[in-house]
């Protein structure tokens, strides 16, 4: 009975009784601007057109995640981008940003990502099953004259299976 008068109550207050979806932040124009950056190096890392990471990425960059036993310069990330490329492509991808913080000419990007993706197998093989990884990053990005650059990048997986 107190729950029923609860609730007769909170309605007539004009309380909503609906369930509540979370909301997405609202971004600044600056990380918008900021977050597009990341979406599109994603976008030509997939595409592989040779744009990721020379196109987006600051000469003095460091990169370290748990398949690198020390950070990684710019020219290792090239380097190691264009290998992977003739590894397997990626099937599918979702990034989901968590937190953009930018304080005068740097920005760090927190996120996470889904991505499936297929391993090149020689003619005649059967294709093995897509590998899905889930990962956080946690990206730096500074401006520059040319726009916003990756400077560094650290990752971490979240999925226990690799």
């Amino acid at each position: 009975m107190r729950i029923l008068l609860a609730v007769v109550a909170l309605h007539c207050a004009g309380i909503p009784l609906l369930p509540v979806t979370a909301q997405a932040p609202t971004w600044s124009p600056e990380q918008q601007a900021v977050w597009a950056v990341v979406e599109q190096s994603w976008k030509d890392e997939v595409a592989r057109n040779g744009k990721w990471p020379s196109s987006y990425t600051d000469p003095n960059m460091t990169a370290w995640g748990p398949e690198w036993p020390m950070p990684r310069n710019a020219a290792s990330v090239e380097r190691w981008t264009r290998f992977q490329d003739k590894q397997g492509k990626s099937l599918e991808y979702e990034i989901q940003p968590m937190a953009i913080a930018i304080s005068g000419n740097t920005a760090v990007v927190n996120y996470a990502s889904v991505n499936m993706w297929q391993r090149e197998i020689p003619r005649g093989e059967t294709p093995p099953k897509p590998d899905r990884d889930t990962t956080a990053l946690s990206e730096t990005l500074v401006r520059t004259a040319a726009g916003w650059k990756f400077l560094g990048s650290t990752t971490f997986p979240l999925n226990d299976d690799d």
